[in-house]
């Protein structure tokens, strides 16, 4: 008799258990999907846009197996943002291609800029501009200067013309127009004020400048 009370007892117990095995075995647990890093999302764009292979960062490429193909390597980071060089396989970058962080942990390509040659040895990484920012004028040379016109055109009323070294706040922009990126400047030179709009190309934020024109650590001979 104590026996046949014991099983009735235990019955509803092996029943529940069974039904939590059960459950636990049909709500096993998916992998949450990784989010593509920064190199990821500019492979996607290599793809896309230049039809060629891609093999992220080039110290990872291997001779005579990715000539030809596209890579990149990391040059700068300015909070949520990092640039990158990107270009052929054992070769001189080509363009410069810039990502963000988003605030869910993705990342966002902001620019991909082919380097001008026209333009000099302009130093800095060419960070994207916000209206508020400090910048400096730089990579004109001597004897030349960067034009400050009434409008976002080279057919605008010249205003000014300042040389490398100067700086100045943006105000507004910018306006794409004749192959240049414009923004409105405002800054002293001369004993007086200036107020226009200029071509972004010959403008970096100062820390860019400083980083690109710190020495460069040398290996110490063994």
């Amino acid at each position: 008799m104590l026996e046949r009370v014991s099983l009735v007892l235990l019955a509803p117990l092996l029943l529940a258990l069974a039904a939590a095995c059960s459950s636990g075995s049909g709500d096993r647990a998916t992998p949450t999907p990784s989010v593509p890093g920064p190199e990821q999302v500019i492979g996607d764009w290599v793809r896309q846009n230049r039809n060629v292979d891609f093999v992220g960062d080039c110290s990872s490429a291997k001779p005579g197996v990715d000539v030809g193909k596209l890579c990149v390597a990391q040059i700068g980071e300015r909070g949520t943002r990092r640039a990158y060089s990107m270009g052929p396989t054992f070769s001189e970058g080509t363009a410069t291609a810039i990502v963000e962080r988003q605030a869910d942990g993705t990342w966002k390509l902001l620019s991909v800029t082919n380097n001008d040659p026209s333009a000099g040895n302009v130093p800095g990484i060419d960070w994207p501009l916000e209206v508020g920012d400090q910048i400096v004028v730089i990579g004109l040379g001597e004897g030349d200067c960067l034009r400050i016109r009434e409008l976002p055109s080279q057919q605008g009323k010249q205003l000014q013309c300042v040389p490398d070294g100067t700086k100045a706040i943006v105000q507004e922009g910018p306006v794409d127009a004749e192959t240049f990126r414009w923004w409105r400047v405002s800054g002293e030179f001369a004993g007086g004020g200036f107020n226009g709009w200029a071509a972004g190309k010959w403008m970096r934020l100062p820390e860019a400048i400083a980083q690109a024109l710190q020495p460069q650590a040398t290996a110490t001979p063994q």
